[in-house]
């Protein structure tokens, strides 16, 4: 265990989120804490330092973490940074996972700590599925990691909880699908940021993988019924015997005062029947609250109004972000997929588009047939050692406003078992309302279709 008396230097992601807040309010003195977030904020602690990060960029990350021992990271689903995203959250969390563990590998930090969800042992949701692959890239960076895996947190200003809360308030009437019938369980705020507090430098947790728990099975129905008996709320219940979650996504989302697309997964989530186990013996002395009911009358005890999330704003406001999963192909590096993506898009487009790469400058350049002028202009940039991408940088060319950001990159994750390609802050020089319904729908197309011909390449599946 680490000694009580060395001032750790420990850097928190998603600081200003609700676990992240709590964590920092309960962190004790001796911590040196940079706490990153993807606004301006200012610290009233005098061993508390706020840093703007922008996770999708590997040197925004790379220099948020310096001067840093324990990286905690507490981001899950990140909202869109730019003014479009195109692609899955879970494919947005891979790349941002990614370009923390390499940062932290830069910044020879010693321990990574990761909040992820309980996972179910079958019909795993895309949104638990996305927190499972997070874990998988923090095992692969070769630094001593702890991961822990909770289910609804419960606390004033928790998201699930908060959503809960609203429900009862605000409904006369629920209608309870089979879904609220799934098992799950429940851990107390303070409980939750103790684990994290108490994990820091402790090899007693390095490597492991802990279900946050307090060991008290229950199921969605239960929490309702609670929730109701606890706020004085004679709800009327009815049991339906469906299971889709269409409905319940939109009425969750009005009444549960909550954006759809933060209900929209979390609802899939809960056709999972997540692990009933008690807390293990390591943490088990560090679990206080052992009911459900018992957390609700601590937080209604708790002084102030109900806590409101605040709006996130866009860190590029002009800018689009794109992100398409490809095929795992272990067998090759990412500058042969590069590579056999400038081969393969003429053919895919029957010769409209050519690409040019020039030997000497290594500039990438991609024109429609007839024009003089290229469309894009792309320069390779030389990847660090280790870092298994091909980034070209976006410099010129008729479709780009700019040419002093937007980049183009193809990437592998996590041993290769994972392959991203990405736009990243690309500015467009057509208006916006064109670019969505034209240039936008085509890269997401081309991608897509190259997807598909990586797949189907024979080559690239042989087994030896």
């Amino acid at each position: 265990m680490s000694n009580p008396n060395e001032n750790l230097r420990v850097a928190i992601t998603g600081a200003s989120g609700f676990v992240g807040q709590n964590l920092l309010s309960s962190a004790p003195e001796r911590w040196q804490i940079k706490a990153l977030s993807r606004g301006h904020a200012k610290s009233c602690v005098e061993n508390v330092s706020w840093r703007q990060a922008d996770l999708f960029s590997l040197q925004s990350s790379t220099d948020a973490l310096k001067d840093t021992d324990i990286a905690i990271y507490l981001v899950h689903s990140m909202l869109p940074s730019t003014r479009l995203f195109q692609g899955s959250f879970a494919d947005a969390d891979l790349l941002i996972a990614d370009n923390f563990a390499h940062a932290c590998v830069k910044n020879g930090v010693q321990q990574i700590i990761y909040l992820g969800g309980l996972m179910p042992t079958e019909n795993i949701s895309k949104h638990l599925a996305s927190r499972q692959e997070v874990e998988e890239v923090f095992k692969a960076s070769g630094i001593p990691y702890t991961i822990f895996r909770a289910g609804m947190v419960a606390g004033k200003g928790g998201s699930s909880f908060e959503i809960l809360r609203n429900l009862v308030t605000n409904l006369p009437g629920m209608i309870l699908p089979k879904w609220t019938q799934a098992k799950t369980q429940v851990i107390y705020i303070d409980d939750l940021s103790r684990l994290l507090r108490q994990a820091v430098m402790n090899k007693d947790f390095f490597n492991k993988t802990i279900d946050a728990v307090n060991g008290e099975s229950l199921n969605y129905e239960s929490l309702i019924r609670t929730t109701c008996r606890v706020l004085g709320k004679t709800t009327v219940l009815f049991r339906v015997p469906i299971n889709s979650t269409k409905f319940s996504k939109l009425w969750v989302s009005i009444f549960g005062k909550t954006n759809y697309e933060l209900a929209s997964p979390l609802i899939d989530s809960l056709l999972c029947e997540l692990p009933q186990a008690p807390p293990s013996e390591l943490i088990s002395p560090m679990i206080r609250e052992l009911s459900f009911e018992g957390m609700l009358e601590k937080i209604l005890k708790i002084p102030g109004q109900q806590t409101k999330r605040e709006k996130t704003k866009l860190i590029h406001t002009n800018t689009v972000r794109s992100i398409q999963r490809l095929p795992s192909i272990p067998s090759i590096n990412c500058d042969e997929i590069a590579r056999e993506y400038e081969k393969w898009l003429p053919k895919a487009l029957f010769g409209l588009i050519k690409v040019k790469s020039e030997p000497h400058s290594g500039l990438v350049t991609f024109s429609l047939r007839g024009l003089s002028r290229p469309l894009l202009i792309l320069k390779p940039i030389l990847s660090e050692p280790n870092m298994p991408r091909a980034k070209f940088h976006i410099v010129g060319g008729l479709l780009s406003k700019r040419s002093d950001c937007g980049w183009l990159e193809f990437r592998q994750v996590a041993n290769r078992k994972f392959t991203l390609v990405s736009i990243n802050e690309f500015v467009p020089i057509l208006p916006w309302y064109i670019y969505r319904f034209t240039q936008a729908i085509l890269h997401k197309w081309t991608m897509t279709s190259f997807a598909e011909h990586l797949e189907s390449e024979p080559r690239y599946h042989t087994i030896l």
